[in-house]
């Protein structure tokens, strides 16, 4: 009976994580469409950062959302899927912070730039560690796949500073 009721525990809390990973992707997409209708009207009526804004929604929102959840659910098959609260916070602290630094940016609120790129790196340092195996170990025998996830998180954590520090919303700037 124990054993029943943690396979339909972990039959749940799957079906959460997909729903998770679905509206990251539905999300993805959205975002997406936003920086098409974003450079349409840039190009209709040519606004200040107007394609700042149409690339950020298409890099940030769009593509990188994109490779995060797909990666993390190709290093983690079977039964080593992050939890559904773990899948909903990376999603919720990635639209969040992305829809926050786009607004403030170009509202030139850097406060709040400051506020959406934490949101951004913490949603980072949850995916990686809801890429990581339980019971892997670190070292030689990690797989290319998992390098290459490491190096995007990397690189973006590595963007979100950069691209704060242009915006001039570091502290002591």
């Amino acid at each position: 009976m124990v054993s029943r009721r943690r396979t339909r525990t972990h039959s749940r809390q799957r079906v959460t994580s997909d729903r998770a990973q679905g509206a990251a992707s539905a999300s993805s997409a959205a975002f997406v469409i936003g920086a098409a209708v974003v450079g349409a009207a840039n190009v209709a009526a040519p606004f200040e950062r107007g394609w700042w804004l149409t690339a950020y929604l298409f890099l940030v929102g769009g593509l990188a959302q994109l490779l995060l959840v797909r990666g993390q659910d190709a290093l983690t098959t079977g039964p080593h899927h992050p939890s559904a609260f773990l899948a909903w916070a990376q999603w919720g602290l990635w639209n969040t912070g992305t829809a926050i630094v786009a607004v403030a940016d170009m509202a030139q609120v850097m406060a709040a730039v400051d506020a959406g790129s934490v949101a951004l790196l913490i949603a980072l340092v949850l995916y990686h560690v809801g890429a990581r195996r339980p019971g892997a170990t670190p070292g030689r025998n990690a797989s290319a796949l998992g390098c290459r996830y490491t190096a995007l998180l990397v690189a973006l954590g590595s963007c979100v500073l950069l691209g704060t520090s242009l915006a001039g919303a570091l502290p002591g700037q």
